[in-house]
């Protein structure tokens, strides 16, 4: 088993809660090659230790911390990938998330930490290089996010330690909570906070003081620059570094017609003007905030001027949050919408799928399927913040009849309130949607209904944008700066720097078979669980009703295209008519192991 040249330390930090030990696991250079890092060293994981229908809150299921071979390099903009079966929606889930925490892990001397087993009480790691210690978190347990992270920095004494943490959310074991990394950024859509919940583990903090080795540094570090220089050349991406993501807010609105609004109901919102980006510069942003070494600085902060959130610190808002909890809700005050995030992220839930069943519930209400005396009382109105901000608090600790119900998400709400409401329960494979409507946006369809996570957003447009984003997953690229500036580079640009950095010789068709064996393990851990093409389609809204007004007025998903879209993605990674990899795919991938369970999930459907 050859070690790894350079790129990789060649092992992962494996933790045992319930034991409160660790060990380390040697991972050889071919295994590096073969999956890379991030979310296809986490599918590599799943897929060998979890059997079909493995309990997500079973004692041997994990969290996995995946970091890339470009992680605490000179390369730009490196993230992290946590992996983990969902507990939400039953499938292999994957989120990645910016910050400093992935190069730390680096640093620490570890290439991903793997952590399973539950304690008996609330626990907190710490890592530090080789070290890893238990501590108490009796004191935290409880805490929203923010002071969870002050008080661990303060703990520990070092402002440089990057963390990790739950809030109540994930505490009371809501299944869409999130995990909310270095205060402001959140990997939401894994359920990995109900997860952490249940295994009494309230955060990690990781500190690292290593080199990541490097095979020939003098052709990586031209590889490098190289790459950085196109990043910061591209004009294209020079409005994410003004706006942030929140200029999309006005441009999906005005422009391509595919905002979010009430459910779903429509994509026009002319008061889309009171709180994006606009607004949120003339009143709110106070700096740009940018991850390790990038340089789009695309994460914007702010203060609250005025209003009973007068003084609030908060991030955003982003395309997502300023529209799931914005436009979704029918809010139109900017400082009062930024409440509501600031609430989402502090209780540590997905603020995508928490602004999607709140949104659900008030369709709900506006159509009669629920009443005040289903909600404690609330008289749920589009645009009601008091209203929103309140129902934020409930589903985190599922206070009451509203956070009970909200709480499950609007697949189960759907099922439990009827009455004709399944019409307008908008979820993917059991998951809210994110933000863009693809009846406006219908490339998004291919992310939303043929992804692996179901229902995200950020997972392609396209079959070869698929496998194009199962790479950057895996090398824990971000898509700012590696998917969309270097997209016509792809994949030259990344092999120029893994071949002197790993001491590999990556070619370009190699590059793309790593992609297509990727997506393969994760959708055959997806069709063990029971996925297959009835599954791969849009909600019944976005294919039956037409888009009312706006840009995009009279526009809707038909039939023919989303078959269309489905039959593409099969034919371009070998999968049969029903979505099932093929076995001459499988064997083509090096992946022959797998066929048996292929093989039994064809017999089970």
């Amino acid at each position: 088993m050859a070690a790894p040249k350079g790129g990789y330390f060649g092992k992962i930090l494996e933790i045992d809660l319930t034991k409160q030990k660790h060990k380390t696991l040697k991972i050889s250079d071919g295994i590096c090659r073969k999956y890379i890092g991030g979310a296809g060293m986490g599918d590599y994981f799943l897929l060998n230790r979890l059997k079909t229908n493995h309990d997500p809150y079973a004692e041997d299921s994990f969290v996995f911390f995946g970091v890339g071979p470009l992680n605490g390099t000179y390369c730009v903009s490196t993230r992290v990938s946590i992996v983990n079966k969902s507990p939400y929606t039953g499938l292999m889930s994957h989120a990645e998330v910016g910050g400093h925490l992935g190069n730390e892990i680096k640093w620490a001397g570890w290439d991903g930490i793997l952590i399973k087993g539950k304690s008996r009480k609330p626990v907190y790691l710490y890592i530090k290089d080789d070290k890893v210690e238990f501590r108490n978190a009796g004191k935290i347990w409880g805490k929203d996010t923010a002071a969870t992270d002050e008080m661990i920095l303060e703990d520990l004494k070092d402002p440089y330690v990057r963390v990790a943490c739950i809030g109540p959310a994930g505490e009371n074991g809501v299944p869409y909570a999130c995990l909310t990394v270095e205060r402001f950024r959140a990997a939401g859509r894994t359920a990995t906070g109900a997860l952490m919940g249940n295994k009494k583990l309230k955060a990690i903090a990781v500190r690292g003081t290593k080199a990541v080795p490097v095979a020939n540094n003098k052709k990586f570090y031209k590889a490098a620059s190289d790459a950085k220089t196109l990043a910061v050349e591209k004009e294209g991406w020079q409005g994410i570094k003004r706006w942030g993501t929140a200029g999309l807010l006005e441009l999906k609105n005005w422009g391509t017609g595919s905002l979010i609004t009430k459910n779903f109901q429509t994509t026009w919102y002319p008061d889309i003007e009171y709180i994006g980006a606009e607004e949120a510069n003339r009143t709110f942003w106070k700096r740009h905030v940018a991850c390790n070494h990038c340089p789009v600085h695309c994460m914007k902060l702010g203060v609250v001027r005025g209003g009973k959130y007068d003084g609030l610190i908060a991030e955003g808002p982003e395309y997502e949050t300023g529209g799931l909890l914005g436009s979704n809700l029918g809010v139109s005050d900017f400082n009062e919408m930024m409440g509501g995030i600031e609430m989402c992220d502090a209780m540590g839930l997905d603020a995508i799928s928490t602004g999607g069943s709140i949104g659900f519930a008030m369709e709900c209400v506006q159509r009669g399927a629920l009443t005040p005396a289903d909600l404690d009382g609330m008289n749920l109105e589009w645009g009601d913040t008091d209203a929103i901000v309140e129902l934020i608090r409930k589903i985190a600790y599922k206070d009451g009849k509203a956070g009970k119900l909200l709480a499950k998400g609007v697949k189960q709400m759907a099922k439990e309130i009827g009455k004709g409401s399944e019409a307008y329960a908008c979820h993917v494979k059991g998951k809210e949607l994110a933000a863009h409507d693809p009846r406006g946006d219908k490339k998004r369809t291919y992310s939303y209904a043929l992804g692996t996570c179901g229902g995200d957003h950020h997972e392609g447009t396209s079959p070869s944008t698929l496998a194009r984003w199962a790479m950057l997953n895996s090398l824990v690229m971000c898509t700012f700066v590696g998917g969309y500036p270097w997209g016509k580079e792809t994949p030259g640009i990344f092999t120029a720097m893994l071949n002197p950095l790993c001491g590999w010789n990556m070619t370009d068709e190699e590059y793309w078979t790593t992609a297509k064996r990727i997506i393969a393990m994760e959708r055959c851990f997806n069709v063990r669980e029971g996925i297959s093409r009835k599954d791969d389609t849009l909600p019944k809204r976005m294919m039956t009703e037409k888009l009312p007004a706006g840009p995009k007025k009279g526009a809707v998903v038909t039939p023919a295209e989303m078959k269309k879209m489905q039959d593409e993605v099969y034919a371009y990674f070998g999968w049969d008519d029903n979505g099932f990899p093929k076995e001459k795919t499988l064997k083509s991938l090096g992946l022959g192991y797998l066929i048996d369970d292929v093989s039994k999930a064809k017999k089970a459907l």
